[in-house]
């Protein structure tokens, strides 16, 4: 299987990604969060108040690994996993209404109550890595 046949399985299966986000003092913070996507970007929602948030809003360096959590420890050596180099930022205007669309699109109107008090997020896939990519792992950078 292509590694982009392999990312499309893994982002369509997958409805966690671990955001890896650094506050300006370079400590790490890896969190968990619902997405969608489209074409050229990974979505997500969050709290402005959540750390990873803050983080964002002083550093935009970002890293996403998308996989599937309920695979056995049997399965391993059939992992699937996306890697995503990249920068992440806060939606607003028509951006955010994008966003919300491609979110709704994958998880319907539920998570709409949260739009006036949570914010919209996207980070850009990227281009493929291909040199680093294999059959399991699919690393994409910005």
């Amino acid at each position: 299987m292509a590694p982009t046949d392999i990312a499309q399985a893994v982002l369509k299966e997958n409805t966690y990604m671990t955001l890896a986000t650094a506050s300006v003092d370079g400590t790490p913070r890896g969190t968990p969060v619902h997405f969608a996507y489209d074409s050229e970007y990974v979505y997500w929602l969050s709290s402005p108040e959540a750390t990873h948030s803050i983080n964002l809003s002083k550093n935009d360096k970002l890293f996403v690994t998308i996989f599937d959590a309920s695979q056995s420890v049997s399965e391993l050596a059939q992992r699937r996993c996306v890697y995503i180099q990249t920068h992440g930022e806060l939606l607003s205007g028509d951006d955010e209404l994008a966003a919300r669309e491609v979110y709704a699109d994958k998880f319907g109107d539920e998570d709409g109550r949260k739009a006036s008090e949570w914010n919209y997020y996207r980070a850009k896939i990227g281009l493929l890595n291909a040199e680093k990519s294999d059959e399991q792992r699919v690393y994409y950078g910005a």
